[in-house]
């Protein structure tokens, strides 16, 4: 009975901690049906560039467009300061600033992560980035755009 009443201690601790990590999980930043991950940042002071890594992942069944507004997506520093990218990868689609493309687009496949890049130009290194805003069309509501503020934790 003694060894019984173990393995039972045992299977409830590990049912709880499974369901602790399950809600963990409803932590995460999903909008419109993406899920979007901070993979880190840096500052390359040779370049004075602060480049900021993330990916996204599609949860839609079927392939969808991407459709980012990049004027509208910005980098904010620690005292709310707005900075405009220099460039933005995400796969193998590049803009960059000079070329004043109002959009980004891409075709995401369902459960399959993208990785994004935003490099912004002339960052001072006492400067430190407090959140990126993406702003991306709604899948659901065409001209309809969505903030989406990640924070930027080191």
């Amino acid at each position: 009975m003694n060894v019984f009443v173990r393995y039972m201690s045992i299977f409830i601790l590990f049912l709880g901690g499974t369901i602790v990590h399950a809600q963990s999980a409803d932590s995460l930043l999903v909008v419109d049906d993406i899920q979007f991950d901070v993979k880190g940042y840096y500052v390359d002071e040779s370049k004075k560039e602060l480049v900021v890594n993330l990916f996204a992942i599609s949860y839609s069944t079927d392939p969808r467009e991407y459709k980012m507004n990049t004027f509208s997506t910005q980098v904010l520093d620690q005292k709310k300061q707005s900075h405009f990218f220099s460039r933005i990868q995400m796969g193998n689609v590049l803009v960059k600033f000079e070329d004043r493309q109002n959009y980004l687009h891409y075709l995401l496949e369902e459960d399959k992560p993208v990785d994004i890049q935003v490099v912004v130009k002339d960052w001072k290194k006492t400067d430190k980035p407090l959140m990126i805003k993406l702003v991306l069309e709604s899948s659901t509501e065409e001209g309809e755009f969505l903030d989406v503020p990640i924070p930027l934790k080191n």
